[in-house]
């Protein structure tokens, strides 16, 4: 039997999409001549706000597997549907950003081709892209991940083992966001293998293990989804004063590491053990957030459109964004400012969602957003019974 479609998922997407356009907006601001100390700190703390884009679409991205491919797959034919929706988008942008870079294939007879291949492998044709490497990879791997889920799970048949599984789980994870932030920068880490090194240090910041918690988290959340969503709400006092908590503590951080200079956006990275903590707490506050939304059906439906075509506006974005700030230094208005940064984030979402929109209307414009069918859904407003999935 078809499953529904989980309809608070299309929410987050939305989120995460709108919260990765903004980061990248911020970026550009932050790097505005003459920036005062206080605007820095407010883009910096809005900043951190916005940082649980990134780990929201891998929990998505588990929740939506384990979802429906928890017994059983056809690896083959699950591939074909992930590199049609996937990757081949983010191969025709890749050529897309990769010609508008002057820059590009100045590497000799035969560097053109091997920067190439290192450019699509890496995600680095531009700066956005990186995240499409990392999540295929979550695609790749399913199978192994879902033994690995499958195991813990037979493990967890009381509460008692389900907190302990849990626990180790968030553990290791733990140890592994030390790691990466404290461990291999202070000692100057590297594996004696290129490949080991490459990627486990060097491009750790885009290496699925690296995120494995948020993933697993999705599938715990796919089996137990009506349970997860009364806790929400049963919780949902916790929920805010932890977030507020742990959001103050990342703020002192934030402040304390930057140095003595400006605010430093480097020291918001997901991938340390504070980060992954309040990124808990944010993603469980976004997943109420998008629960309580469901019942103002306009808004939850407009959110729901801008879901359904987050892919290909998030590939497209980085290049609209280029042509916004093009223009708003051109007319000099926006250009700078915290106003100017709210301006440029709506004029840039916009644009990327209604060209992504425009684009799947034509024949071929899969190869250019991916897929954005989806399963029927109940109606956003419509309260969920227990048999239903939703």
């Amino acid at each position: 039997m078809r499953k529904e479609r989980i309809a608070e998922l299309e929410l987050i997407r939305s989120f995460a999409f709108l919260a990765v356009v903004y980061q990248h907006v911020i970026g550009v601001y932050m790097r505005v001549p003459g920036i005062d100390p206080e605007t820095a700190m407010v883009y910096g703390m809005w900043f951190h706000l916005l940082k649980f884009a990134v780990p929201a679409f891998v929990f998505i991205t588990g929740l939506v597997l384990f979802y429906n491919y928890y017994e059983k797959i056809t690896y083959l034919s699950f591939m074909r549907k992930r590199m049609t929706e996937i990757l081949l988008p983010y191969l025709v942008w890749s050529i897309v950003y990769l010609l508008l870079s002057p820059d590009f294939l100045k590497g000799g007879d035969g560097g053109g081709v091997w920067n190439l291949s290192k450019t699509l492998l890496t995600g680095t044709a531009s700066y956005h892209l990186w995240f499409v490497v990392m999540i295929f990879q979550f695609y790749l791997f399913y199978p192994l991940w879902q033994q690995v889920f499958r195991f813990m799970r037979r493990q967890a048949h009381t509460l008692l083992r389900f907190l302990v599984i849990a626990a180790g789980v968030s553990l290791v994870y733990g140890v592994m966001m030390w790691f990466s932030h404290r461990y291999i920068p202070a000692h100057g880490f590297s594996f004696h293998n290129v490949w080991l090194d490459t990627y486990f240090v060097k491009y750790r910041d885009r290496n699925a293990f690296y995120y494995f918690f948020y993933f697993l988290f999705g599938g715990m959340v796919a089996v137990l989804l009506p349970v997860f969503r009364a806790k929400i709400k049963q919780y949902w006092a916790w929920i805010c004063i932890s977030f507020v908590l742990l959001y103050g503590y990342v703020g002192y951080e934030l402040i304390r590491d930057s140095g003595s200079g400006l605010i430093n956006l480097n020291v918001a990275t997901s991938l340390k053990p504070s980060m992954f903590l309040y990124t808990v707490a944010q993603l469980l506050l976004v997943y109420g957030l998008a629960l309580w939304l469901l019942g103002r059906q306009r808004l939850a439906a407009m959110l729901t459109r801008i879901g359904q075509y987050s892919y290909g506006a998030y590939l497209i974005h980085a290049l609209v964004l280029t042509y916004v700030m093009q223009g708003l230094r051109a007319l000099q208005w926006f250009h700078e400012g915290i106003l100017g940064s709210i301006v440029a984030f709506v004029l840039c979402s916009l644009l990327s969602f209604a060209i992504s929109y425009g684009l799947s209307k034509l024949p071929l414009g899969w190869l250019l957003v991916g897929s954005a069918k989806k399963k029927r859904a109940l109606p956003p407003a419509a309260k969920p019974s227990r048999k239903a999935a939703v």
